[in-house]
C-alpha cells in the first residue's frame, strides 16, 4: 500500500477563507425567489371565467336579497388586465351604501358602469 504525505493547508496571498460552512448564505434568497415563482405561476394559471353582463336592475336585485340576508357578494368588473383577461372578482359584503356614480364594497367603491356580474356568496 502506498503512503500518502499529509495535507497542510496554508494561507496564502492574505486570503482567509470564512470560517463558517455556509460560503455563499446571502447571495440567493431562494425561499423568496421560489414563492414567487409560484405565485406567478398560479397566476399565469388562472382563468377568470366570463359571466354574462347584467343589467343594472338585476345588480340592484342581489344587492337588495344580500343586503337583507347579510350575505358576502362576488362581482366580477368588466376590467381586463394587460393580456385580456378579466381582472379577480372582488369580494365582499355590501353594507348598504351607493350613489349613482359608486356602489361600496367593505369601504372600497366600484364604479356602477364598470360592474359586469354580481352573484351572492354562501
Amino acid at each position: 500500500m502506498r503512503k500518502r504525505s499529509p495535507k497542510f493547508f496554508v494561507d496564502y496571498n492574505d486570503y482567509h477563507d470564512r470560517p463558517f460552512g455556509l460560503k455563499w448564505g446571502t447571495a440567493f434568497a431562494l425561499a423568496e425567489l421560489v414563492s414567487v415563482i409560484d405565485t406567478n405561476k398560479k397566476d399565469a394559471k388562472k382563468e377568470v371565467y366570463e359571466f354574462p353582463e347584467m343589467s343594472r336592475e338585476e345588480i340592484d336585485h342581489v344587492l337588495q336579497h344580500a343586503f337583507l340576508k347579510s350575505k358576502k357578494v362576488s362581482i366580477q368588473m368588466n376590467i381586463r388586465d394587460h393580456d385580456d383577461h378579466l381582472i379577480e372578482n372582488v369580494i365582499g359584503k355590501f353594507e348598504g351604501f351607493s350613489d349613482s356614480e359608486f356602489l361600496y364594497i367593505d369601504g372600497q367603491e366600484l364604479a356602477w358602469e364598470l360592474i359586469r356580474h354580481i352573484q351572492e356568496l354562501d
